[in-house]
């Protein structure tokens, strides 16, 4: 069955409402009151002429239209909350900043690198490394901006993987030309496809977008991220508090690091690390003998990729985080090094 029948993705598209502010020199003048004391009527063709050390009163209007009667200036949402450290806005400091690889395209925000319209030769797709979504994992956010696309990474991939347990649950985006004669030049169809059960299947297509493309696939992205996560770890059977390590007969292989374990690329009980310079964290994790990876504070995960994106707030890879801690090597290099041994 097509992954397709199984989960409903979509693409959100938002837009901003415009609210009226009403003109306050349209507002009613109060009824004359009969118990109000008359002012003295002034002489027939009598002005009054503004002098020259009059300052005119200004009225501040609340947010809503509404006139402000204290005149204050109103205070920031959040004006009390913890600043912490300004977010980079550079490629290399983005790339430090959620502990991504060196090589690793900033697409978002889209003023750090130029939006690729076309996969370069010998390129078979995209990987998509890490979506932030403004409020889709983490609550203590601004409503004003919640669904805004903060972040899309990806990374090249020169040959098509297979979509076996060592792949599982990849997102890749592929770029090709249009296919029916569109007027722009800069203009590209997007599919999306998910490894799944042993095949690369589609979970989106999108024909003849412009170069913002990333942030219209991104919503689809961290959906069919987060769905195949929580399903990996259902299917898994793993509970917030797992045992300690110990040899289990069990082995949970979808999408897991059962394949590292059983070629010896890694053992049980090894230690895998996420840097994360510019927060200056560092997660750590071990390397269960059923596969599974068990992050500092017990809590373990069937795969990489749901540590990285509980450990992190938003939807990350976690093939091409954590490193080994012995040499510094991706789990991704390690499973690539797997698939070339199982070619040859």
């Amino acid at each position: 069955m097509e992954l397709g029948n199984r989960y409903a993705t979509w693409v959100h598209f938002t837009a901003g409402a415009h609210s009226g502010i009403d003109n306050p020199r349209r507002t009613k003048r109060p009824c004359r009151s009969a118990n109000r004391p008359q002012q003295p009527q002034k002489p027939k063709g009598h002005l009054d002429m503004p002098t020259d050390n009059v300052t005119p009163q200004v009225v501040d209007l609340a947010p809503g239209g509404a006139v402000d009667g204290s005149h204050t200036a109103p205070t920031p949402k959040n004006a009390n909350a913890p600043t912490g450290p300004s977010r980079p806005q550079d490629a290399a400091s983005i790339r430090d900043w959620q502990g991504l690889p060196p090589d690793a395209l900033i697409l978002v925000p889209a003023s750090v690198s130029p939006t690729p319209m076309r996969s370069p030769d010998g390129v078979w797709a995209m990987l998509v490394l890490a979506v932030d979504i403004i409020g889709d994992t983490d609550t203590d956010t601004d409503t004003d901006r919640a669904g805004e696309v903060a972040l899309f990474g990806g990374q090249w991939v020169g040959e098509q993987p297979p979509a076996d347990d060592p792949y599982d649950g990849d997102v890749v985006v592929r770029l090709t030309r249009p296919t029916c004669p569109l007027p722009r030049d800069q203009v590209a169809d997007v599919e999306m496809l998910l490894a799944h059960h042993g095949r690369w299947q589609r979970v989106g297509q999108w024909f003849g977008v412009d170069d913002s493309w990333p942030d219209i696939v991104a919503p689809t992205a961290a959906a069919v991220m987060r769905l195949h996560c929580d399903l990996s770890e259902s299917v898994a059977g793993f509970e917030a508090a797992s045992p300690p390590v110990f040899p289990s007969p069990m082995k949970w292989s979808r999408g897991g690091v059962i394949e590292l374990l059983d070629a010896g690329m890694v053992t049980a009980g090894d230690e895998v690390v996420w840097h994360r310079r510019n927060l200056g964290v560092c997660h750590t994790a071990r390397i269960r003998a059923d596969g599974a990876l068990v992050v500092a504070d017990g809590r373990a995960y069937a795969n990489p990729s749901g540590a990285t994106t509980a450990l992190g707030g938003n939807h990350q890879n976690g093939w091409g985080a954590f490193r080994r801690a012995s040499d510094g090597r991706t789990l991704g290099d390690l499973r690539t090094e797997l698939h070339a041994r199982r070619k040859n």
